[in-house]
């Protein structure tokens, strides 16, 4: 049974029948966790790596979606690594998941080359030197790319991968051209990109890629945009269904 202590909180979610420990202040999983677990098509049997798992919310969904796969999280801060392997543990899937703390900068040290048939990573969005920094170091982290940019993530995530093995990211949708490029640097060419707007009248804020390493260079699949919002703090039904198994949830 687990004991929850003063500065955590204990969440549900209805949908895929979990119990999430997060902290009362600093970084709280987001939408964007969410909608990248949806998103994700990893194999239905196979090794799936989460780069930047946080509290582990994307690992547990995917266990709970994909029964047969095994799931490996890694994260770079001891307090929220501590949080995902107590997640794992109370929603008895410490057989499918396992949690290790650490950088994907220095991911060569913590899993083997070539060896994961898909990634999945919602990484910082903000460069550093961009935007002011969180004085929570939880959400700064978070948010800035203080341990790591995306082209640190980009190898990383090309070292781990199979070949054909798939990478699932959620990006900011204002540095496009940024992630393609250095997509096809490393080796990942992108099969899949949706485009996710806040209104179905406001430009995309959120883009969701799934690439192939090695993949052919070719045409790519432009998925229908995903629009978050039909009024303020009202999901559209899109994302309702994807992520609550009630809008009132």
């Amino acid at each position: 049974m687990y004991a929850q202590s003063s500065d955590e909180t204990l969440d549900t979610l209805q949908k895929w029948n979990l119990r999430i420990i997060q902290g009362t202040t600093g970084y709280r999983f987001s939408l964007d966790s969410l909608l990248l677990a949806t998103l994700a098509r990893p194999p239905h049997k196979g090794k799936v790596l989460d780069l930047g798992t946080g509290c582990g919310i994307v690992s547990l969904i995917l266990a709970q979606e994909y029964p047969d796969i095994s799931i490996t999280g890694i994260e770079i801060q001891p307090q929220m690594a501590d949080r995902a392997k107590k997640n794992v543990e109370i929603n008895g899937l410490k057989g499918k998941i396992n949690i290790i703390e650490g950088s994907y900068a220095n991911l060569e040290a913590l899993v083997p080359e070539a060896s994961f048939h898909y990634v999945a990573t919602n990484p910082p969005y903000r460069r550093t030197g961009t935007g002011r920094i969180n004085p929570s170091k939880e959400k700064a982290i978070a948010r800035h790319e203080l341990y790591g940019g995306l082209e640190t993530l980009l190898r990383a995530s090309s070292y781990a991968l199979l070949p054909k093995g798939r990478l699932g990211i959620i990006f900011t949708a204002s540095r496009l051209t940024e992630l393609l490029l250095l997509c096809r640097t490393h080796g990942i060419e992108a099969k899949r990109i949706r485009l996710i707007h806040p209104y179905i009248d406001h430009e995309a804020q959120g883009i969701f890629l799934e690439g192939v390493k090695g993949g052919k260079k070719g045409e790519v699949s432009i998925e229908p945009p995903l629009i978050i919002y039909q009024a303020p703090n009202v999901y559209t039904e899109s994302v309702v269904r994807m992520v609550k198994s009630h809008q009132n949830e």
